[in-house]
């Protein structure tokens, strides 16, 4: 168990923000434009029990919210939808009006629109992210930049260790030649009964597309923001901006808007 004590001093974004751009990478379709700045690309399932999973996709340079809608109904996924703007999907659709801070923005529920962690007993909610990437994937690096913010701990955790358990929630993250889905990486969130909590969540990387280090840890850092309870921001400065970029950090206010709630 972790001992949850100081405070974190976060780290000046300006200069790496400023120097990201927005970067194609192979293997995606040339005459594709590019994706909207918050558009996103969700599936929505309800399990037997009644559970309710949804899924979220960063969409792979070249490629439209249409294109990769389109790849996954083609692979049977449920309850799809192409997103701009403010609107939240099907089931998952915000009671509330839609939470933001500056560019960054919430993912929300049909009951709220940030949708928390447990904190188990502990001072604050603990994530361990255990990491079964392969080693081309800066998931610790990512893992540690969201570890910056407080009120919630990120912790990484190599998957030859495996998860602490309570009272730290366990995140498994994976990577995988997934074929040319459309997507970079996917975040996919089971909701407690009250749609008001995490009862799990998950994380994959897709090593089709590939790209330089910057770009996957961009992929990386974006899932991970998702995790915590972000939807995607609309600056380039972030890595949760929709599509991949280079960039390889959360922005100030993606961490404000964490620290809001937590």
């Amino acid at each position: 168990m972790h001992v949850l004590t100081g405070s974190k001093r976060r780290i000046s974004l300006a200069l790496t923000a400023a120097a990201a751009t927005v970067t194609a990478i192979a293997a995606v379709p040339a005459h594709a434009a590019p994706a909207p700045s918050n558009e996103r690309v969700v599936t929505v399932e309800r399990a037997a029990d009644g559970t309710l999973t949804e899924t979220i996709y960063q969409v792979a340079p070249g490629f439209t919210g249409a294109d990769l809608a389109n790849n996954l109904r083609a692979k049977g996924a449920s309850g799809v939808a192409v997103l701009s703007g403010e609107q939240a999907s099907g089931e998952v659709v915000a009671a509330v009006a839609a939470c933001s801070s500056g560019s960054a923005r919430t993912w929300p529920s049909s009951a709220t629109c940030f949708v928390r962690w447990s904190y188990n007993g502990a001072v604050r909610p603990v994530i361990d992210f255990v990491d079964h990437s392969g080693a081309s994937w800066p998931v610790g690096r990512a893992v540690t930049e969201w570890n910056e913010t407080s009120g919630i701990d990120s912790i990484y955790r190599p998957a030859s260790s495996g998860c602490d358990g309570a009272p730290a929630h366990c995140v498994h993250v994976y990577s995988s030649n997934y074929g040319a889905t459309g997507w970079t990486g996917s975040t996919s969130r089971t909701f407690n009964a009250a749609n008001t909590y995490y009862a799990s969540a998950s994380v994959k990387l897709n090593d089709y597309y590939g790209g330089t280090e910057a770009q996957k840890w961009n992929t990386a850092c974006h899932e991970l923001g998702h995790v915590l309870g972000l939807d995607h921001n609309t600056g380039t400065e972030s890595c949760l901006y929709s599509s991949r970029t280079s960039t390889k950090y959360p922005d100030a206010d993606d961490y404000n808007l964490i620290e809001r709630y937590y």
